[in-house]
């Protein structure tokens, strides 16, 4: 009998679902970070727009789709009920491509000149053995401050926003298993300018010829020229060694054990890092106070004395009295519109209820005229009227006068 297609069961590493992390604060929530570019930025910034949710992953929204129509006021809307924190949006001139940090609701807003940048898929491809993964994405990655000391307000304020982009770790409930990614954000000084890598974290057992690591990774070795496996393990390992021997730095004893064959506890192992991209090189441009607007905190081409600052803050005060003058205006203007519409339907209302309902008849002058009637008949003829002879002709006239006009009704085309 032939046999069924067999279907592809999804592992839980696909499923694109942050892990539960002990080794996360539970004190506090962790940050949430939206990745979103805006105006017209090309398919390059689209796809750095779609490397950079792979860094914030798993605390962040990878699929989240942006309209031209967004504004800066939506997502600042949504930015409380799903607990969003951060936003990083991405912009394009014509001679840069600029990135915002900014943090949610009220500020403050780090602009970025992006020099260059490189996508993953770049990384991929110059790398022998890329690493790849979903399992890699479902903790959150460790972050690495790199030359950020000084006692510049601008340089404080920037290592306050790296960090608090990222959870915090529990150091006493940290579990080495949870840290498969890192991403190192450098400051050079001189150069006035901001590196940001990311990079994959695995361990690897030191003291191991390369003969070994492959019966150890269940890789079946290549024994034609070998009488026995041990022609194979004691015969020319050492001159078929390919890989460099891992620095005495980076070799650790591990206090627990880590993913990957051989990474013991108590054993000896090496830490490696390999590339995943992408590549960012930026400026800090200036600061800002509020979300996307607000004074200006700190400016790396401009500089004001003290007298244009105090300017700058007067004008500042003067162009929010006269907005909130200008809403209070607008809002009074409304309310008069809304008034007066509503007495507008109010009189339409009763014109078309008047036309609609006939004027009541007043019968007590019909009485008496059909009464003074009576008494001449009476008083020329010498006799009484019969009873409905003034009657019936009052409601006849009466008929006449009420009767509502015949409707016109438009002829039908065939």
């Amino acid at each position: 009998m032939p046999k069924g297609r067999r279907r592809k069961k999804k592992s839980p590493a696909s499923s694109g679902k942050p892990r539960s992390d002990a080794s996360l604060d539970e004190g506090a929530k962790p940050p949430q970070a939206i990745v979103v570019s805006r105006g017209n930025v090309g398919r390059n910034v689209l796809r750095l727009v779609m490397d950079l949710r792979r860094i914030m992953e798993p605390f962040t929204a990878p699929k989240l789709k942006v309209r031209k129509s967004n504004v800066i006021k939506d997502y600042i809307n949504i930015a409380g009920p799903l607990g969003i924190t951060h936003m990083l949006m991405l912009t394009k001139t014509e001679e840069h491509t600029n990135l915002r940090v900014a943090r949610f609701p009220r500020g403050p807003t780090l602009f970025f000149q992006v020099h260059s940048y490189s996508f993953m898929k770049d990384i991929a491809s110059i790398l022998r053995r890329p690493k790849g993964g979903a399992i890699q994405f479902q903790t959150p990655p460790l972050l690495i401050m790199n030359n950020f000391a000084g006692d510049k307000p601008h340089l404080k304020l920037m290592t306050s926003m790296f960090q608090n982009m990222f959870p915090s770790i529990n150091v006493h409930k940290l579990r080495l298993a949870d840290i498969r990614r890192c991403v190192l954000v450098s400051y050079d000084a001189e150069k006035d300018l901001v590196h940001l890598r990311h990079f994959n974290v695995h361990a690897v057992p030191v003291g191991m010829s390369r003969q070994v690591k492959k019966l150890i990774n269940l890789r079946v070795p290549n024994l034609s020229s070998c009488s026995d496996i041990s022609d194979y393990l004691l015969g020319g390992g050492n001159a078929s060694e390919s890989e460099a021997e891992d620095p005495t730095d980076s070799q650790v004893t591990l206090p627990q054990a880590v993913p990957g064959r051989g990474n013991e506890r108590q054993q000896k192992s090496a830490v490696r890092l390999t590339e995943l991209g992408p590549r960012l090189t930026m400026q800090l441009v200036r600061v800002e106070e509020g979300f996307c607007e607000g004074e200006v905190l700190y400016h790396s081409f401009i500089t004001k004395s003290k007298e244009e600052v105090k300017q700058m803050q007067t004008t500042l005060k003067q162009k929010e009295q006269l907005r909130t003058h200008r809403r209070r205006e607008q809002e009074k203007n409304v309310k008069l519109k809304q008034k007066r519409k509503e007495e507008h339907k109010k009189r339409c209302q009763d014109g078309q209820r008047k036309r609609l309902i006939p004027e009541a008849v007043n019968e007590r002058p019909d009485t008496d005229d059909e009464v003074d009637d009576a008494e001449y008949y009476r008083q020329e003829v010498g006799a009484n009227p019969d009873s409905d002879l003034f009657s019936s002709t009052k409601r006849r006239k009466l008929r006449e006068e009420t009767r509502a006009p015949a409707t016109k009704r438009r002829a039908r085309r065939g």
